[in-house]
């Protein structure tokens, strides 16, 4: 095989194409130099060079092929339905003067006053629930020992498993206060952390923490609410919603009471009227106090 000197200079330069090498390495294998003289050594010099260009793709047994190509698409999957499964954020918007109830993936329920804004997941995952809250929200969390309610509010943060409490942290101010209706929290701010008991109110300013017992005002201005509620969480709510005195009879005790209800701004007469509807008993309201009795109770205080 005859292979012009050109293109030996040529190869030689590094300007060969493609299919010039070819034809070289064609030429090399042919064994033939033809009228190109050639001093020892320069053949496996030119093959060295022909090889180095073609950089050759070295091939994997199919087999091994095979298996790197599985535990990619594998990879792949797992990261696919990882993404797919991830939790995204959700946010609610509430203008002023409006309100939004807002149901939450764990059944927790939320009432948000505008302006206000409400960041939260699309689901909770095993651990911790989380969400965020600029502006005036009222919740009552579905109770679960094993995975914390929080809401963060700027620095504060209030911690609850399963209760009934309002935050208000507006926008632009440093002022975060926290109102206990049911059950317990606990409020931080950097180190520094309390606990609260119903009735019970903690305000956050950037220089200053107080502790006090929450004005009837602030939770007249929420949401009265029960989910399947018990005696002891009805009797509390109902306590510090209207600022009165509730005693009931000792056999209230032992039933199971389930009272679940919704009211805003109602009176209290209509209120406890249907309470008492729903857990079927009785009762009398005299002065600031409120009587509950068994239907079957015939003694009145």
């Amino acid at each position: 095989m005859n292979l012009p000197k050109t293109l030996i200079d040529k190869f030689a330069r590094g300007e060969c194409t493609d299919a010039e090498l070819a034809e070289v390495a064609l030429w090399l294998q042919d064994g033939e130099t033809g009228d190109i003289p050639l001093i020892p050594g320069n053949r496996e010099a030119i093959w060295r060079k022909i090889e180095a260009r073609r950089m050759p793709v070295r091939r994997l047994p199919l087999r091994w092929v095979a298996a790197v190509a599985a535990v990619i698409m594998a990879g792949a999957a797992v990261y696919g339905l990882r993404l797919l499964n991830a939790p995204r954020e959700l946010t609610v918007q509430v203008a002023k003067g409006k309100t939004t109830r807002l149901v939450l993936p764990d059944s927790s329920v939320v009432f948000l006053k505008g302006p206000s804004m409400f960041r939260y997941p699309s689901r909770f995952g095993s651990g911790a629930r989380i969400v965020h809250l600029t502006g005036n929200g009222a919740f009552e969390v579905q109770g679960n020992a094993g995975s914390p309610f929080t809401v963060v509010s700027g620095s504060v943060k209030t911690t609850a498993l399963g209760t009934s409490f309002e935050v208000d942290a507006p926008e632009g101010s440093d002022e975060v206060n926290v109102w206990l209706r049911y059950g317990k929290v606990v409020v931080s701010r950097d180190r520094d952390s309390l606990y609260l008991k119903p009735g019970e109110a903690i305000g956050y300013s950037s220089t200053k923490r107080t502790l006090h017992r929450a004005a009837p005002d602030a939770y007249r201005s929420g949401v009265l609410y029960f989910n399947r509620a018990g005696l002891e969480e009805v009797i509390t709510k109902l306590e510090n919603y209207y600022n009165i005195h509730i005693v009931a009879d000792s056999a209230l005790t032992g039933r199971e009471w389930q009272v679940t209800g919704e009211f805003v701004r109602e009176d209290p007469e209509f209120v406890i009227r249907n309470i008492a509807f729903i857990a079927d008993v009785k009762y009398r309201i005299k002065g600031d106090s409120l009587w509950l009795m068994p239907q079957t109770n015939q003694q009145e205080p």
